[in-house]
């Protein structure tokens, strides 16, 4: 007997330690992934494999996720989990230390400077408390607080704390942390010493290269091209932008690749290279744009992943409570072939948890309903931030259009303040939901009235139109691409259509069939000046946002016949 109980708790012994090290394997993994910028997997499997753990091991799981969720750029979400995390009894005081440096890093990326110091202050005394936790947490701690410091104009006590984290680096051994050190003094150095500065990325670059660590080599091959593009160095600047570019592709953070390509489309600028700077503009803008989907895409599924686990909670409890009545049913049962009087008091008692269930389960549906409505909210709080940041931009372009002296650059913002609004009045228009088939159709005829009217009231030639467009819907991609290409046209006629007596007349008219929609466009100009110019970036545009539709045109000098599906995609 004792032999059996012997190998019984064997057993268990082998399933803990087992347990305890896949996880730990798994913690490895994880970090080293962070490490490596490989955070979409890392995202991933915390999430697939979060509920098998326990309750330590899950906090352990949300705290590397706060990192992850941070580096996506998905601040609110990192410190929603963060502030759960700090009010969870469970927490350990190594997990305390490493949230409230993330959170450091979330306030400081936010502005929130007194918040951010705050969070450093509350990481510091546990470090003091416990100075067991240096070896593996200091360097990064010493990094956070240097970058507050610089961020908030102390340069000289940031410097030292960067030398500070240099020395502790090497004393540990911190192989990870010491390139991002050097690139730290590199930044300290910055229009105080360049030697010194060039010196420091040079080193970090030499740290990521021995770790093979693609996405901070690209970032360091960016760093080191600006460095000699703010000096006019083009040449130099040239070389180390092209190697970025030669190992993108081993690089899955789109938008480390899209400021390699960014950076090189302002170099080919520079050097008065239009096309190829527009070239390597486009990439960079398509990769921006799947970056920012891919943010929108994973903060979809954070809400989903939250929304699903409160709701299999409610679930779990509600079938925890169903299991409790049915035993008390069988229970009385059994008792009612002994007591007749027993069983009926019972089934009072029974109605009555009944109805106390009935009513959490009425809050519990209440509670959902608040929480989609909050997540709503959420989303059209979304939308707004997008109006707002595209207000500001117009803002930008008219402060740097006052600021150029040259006609032509003005002419140039004003073409740009034009997009721009074209995609403003698109998103005025757009109404998002959590629901994404919900609100996601605009109608046509409404939205180029007023692009036009955004032309009558800024542009210094007056005309008068005439839309004649059947009512079409379309998804807020196609739109955008008929918007783009409606102003571009409009444009193209105030510069250069001539008129016999000075008086410009646009016609539009817009018509679909069950599988095309047809855009017929054309002013009272007798002579096209642009047509000669068949690489200006209106046309580019044009025939670019022709492609986006799907569709081919037929062009009589600025009357244009387009014809695209009729499809949403």
């Amino acid at each position: 007997m004792v032999k059996i109980y012997f190998s019984f708790f064997l057993v268990c012994i082998h399933f803990f330690c087992f347990g305890q090290n896949s996880f730990q394997s798994l913690k490895q993994d994880l970090e080293q992934k962070i490490v490596y910028s490989d955070f979409k997997t890392a995202l991933a499997i915390i999430n697939k494999n979060r509920e098998l753990y326990n309750d330590t091991q899950k906090n352990d799981l949300d705290v590397i996720k706060i990192k992850i969720l941070t580096e996506f750029g998905l601040y609110d979400e990192a410190f929603k989990l963060s502030q759960n995390l700090i009010d969870n009894p469970l927490i350990t005081e190594e997990q305390k230390l490493k949230i409230h440096v993330e959170r450091a890093l979330i306030y400081e990326i936010n502005d929130a400077d007194k918040s951010c110091l705050s969070e450093l202050k509350k990481a510091e005394a546990i470090l003091v408390r416990h100075p067991e936790f240096k070896f593996k947490n200091y360097t990064n701690f010493l990094i956070r607080k240097s970058s507050y410091y610089r961020v908030n104009g102390f340069s000289k006590k940031a410097y030292e704390l960067a030398l500070q984290a240099k020395k502790y680096a090497g004393s540990v051994k911190d192989k990870v942390n010491m390139p991002v050190v050097e690139l730290i003094l590199g930044l300290g150095n910055r229009k105080v010493n360049p030697e010194l500065e060039l010196r420091h990325y040079n080193r970090a670059l030499y740290l990521y290269k021995q770790l093979n660590h693609y996405e901070a080599i690209i970032s360091m091959y960016s760093n080191l091209s600006y460095y000699y593009f703010s000096r006019n160095n083009y040449k130099m600047a040239n070389t180390y932008v092209d190697s970025a570019i030669a190992i993108s592709s081993k690089s899955n953070v789109l938008n480390y690749k899209a400021d390699v390509f960014q950076t090189k489309s302002e170099i080919l600028e520079k050097e008065n290279n239009a096309d190829s700077a527009l070239y390597y503009y486009k990439i960079a803008s398509e990769l921006y744009r799947q970056y920012n989907g891919e943010q929108r895409d994973l903060k979809v599924k954070e809400l989903e992943i939250e929304y699903n686990f409160d709701k299999e909670r409610s679930e779990k409890q509600l079938l925890k409570k169903d299991i409790k009545t049915t035993r008390i049913l069988n229970t009385t049962l059994f008792v009612l072939v002994l007591i007749l009087a027993f069983f009926t008091w019972q089934i009072r008692k029974n109605k009555r948890k009944i109805e106390i269930q009935k009513q959490k389960i009425s809050e519990n549906n209440i509670t959902l309903k608040t929480n989609v409505e909050e997540k709503q909210f959420l989303v059209q709080e979304l939308n707004h931030r997008v109006k707002n940041n595209l207000a500001v931009i117009l803002s930008l372009i008219d402060f740097q259009k006052d600021q150029a002296k040259n006609k032509n650059y003005k002419s140039i913002f004003d073409d740009l303040h034009q997009r721009i609004k074209t995609i403003t009045i698109a998103h005025e228009f757009y109404s998002y939901s959590v629901n994404y088939n919900d609100n996601d159709l605009i109608e046509a005829s409404n939205y180029i009235n007023k692009i036009i009217e955004s032309h009558q009231n800024s542009a210094l030639r007056t005309f008068r139109y005439i839309n004649d467009s059947e009512s079409v819907y379309f998804n807020v991609d196609k739109i955008l691409s008929l918007g783009l290409l409606v102003n571009e046209l409009v444009t193209n006629s105030i510069k250069h259509a001539k008129t016999e007596n000075d008086q410009l007349v646009i016609n539009l008219e817009l018509s679909k069939t069950n599988n095309e929609v047809e855009l017929n466009y054309s002013d009272n100009g007798t002579v096209s000046n642009f047509e000669s110019n068949n690489n200006s970036l209106g046309l580019v545009i044009i025939e670019g946002m022709i492609r986006q539709l799907k569709g081919n045109y037929t062009r009589e000098k600025a009357n244009y016949k387009i014809i695209f599906p009729n499809e949403r995609t």
